[in-house]
């Protein structure tokens, strides 16, 4: 402030910023800022928080209202509903209302207490990606350990992949399957299940439950279409 009131130049002031610290200057919008700060209130310094939070009681009671009339609701619906940002929801039910969120287990538990035989009829199936050179694909790949390798692996760039797919059961593996084309799509995703694992599956037992993830292959319209006819 003092150079600023000498010389009256914000560029003079950010030769003189640069030739005693050695590093980049300030901005001179925050140069300005700084001068009127001080003009104002006779100090440059930071103030205080008003200590308000960003989260009100009224918006929390709100989200509380919300999922107490009911507790199916989604996160994004609440949002809409109450013009709140999603992330803002998010905050208020895991850290103000400390509550979590049950969908596949709870289900998964009650359809195990109405059915004895329910785990022994599930079938999980998906695919992967595999580099010949060795590379690890870290995003749907994880190796896990009790400490740091920390190794390093050399790998080829764009060394030729094969994209295999399993099904595992109870007793069973279904697998592996080897995908022809370097890309996974619905319709090759499409003719393996209708081709190759379903026959097995239904050879093996008349009442089975097949799972799969949200992957885009087998969300394809086709594969959603044909799995509600042959597994309803």
């Amino acid at each position: 402030m003092l150079e600023l009131a000498k010389t009256n130049s914000v560029t003079l002031v950010q030769c003189h910023f640069r030739r005693r610290y050695g590093k980049p200057p300030p901005t001179r919008q925050s140069i300005y800022d700084w001068s009127k700060k001080f003009q104002e209130t006779g100090c440059s310094c930071k103030s205080k928080s008003s200590g308000r939070p960003l989260v009100s009681e009224e918006m929390v009671e709100r989200v509380c209202e919300t999922f107490t009339r009911s507790l199916r609701k989604s996160t994004t619906r609440t949002s809409l509903e109450l013009q709140m940002p999603q992330q803002t929801v998010w905050k208020i039910l895991r850290k103000r209302l400390r509550l979590i969120r049950y969908s596949f287990s709870i289900s998964m538990q009650q359809w195990n207490e109405e059915n004895d035989d329910f785990f022994n009829q599930l079938i999980f199936g998906d695919e992967s990606t595999f580099h010949l050179s060795g590379k690890v694909n870290k995003h749907n790949m994880r190796i896990w350990g009790t400490e740091n390798p920390r190794e390093l692996v050399q790998y080829v760039r764009d060394s030729p992949i094969v994209n295999i797919f399993c099904a595992v059961s109870r007793t069973k593996v279904y697998g592996p399957f080897f995908f022809h084309a370097n890309t996974v799509t619905g319709i090759t995703y499409l003719d393996m299940f209708s081709e190759w694992l379903l026959p097995q599956m239904q050879q093996d037992s008349e009442n089975f439950i097949f799972i799969q993830d949200g992957a885009l292959p087998h969300w394809h319209n086709g594969v959603r279409h044909y799995l509600d006819e042959n597994l309803p």
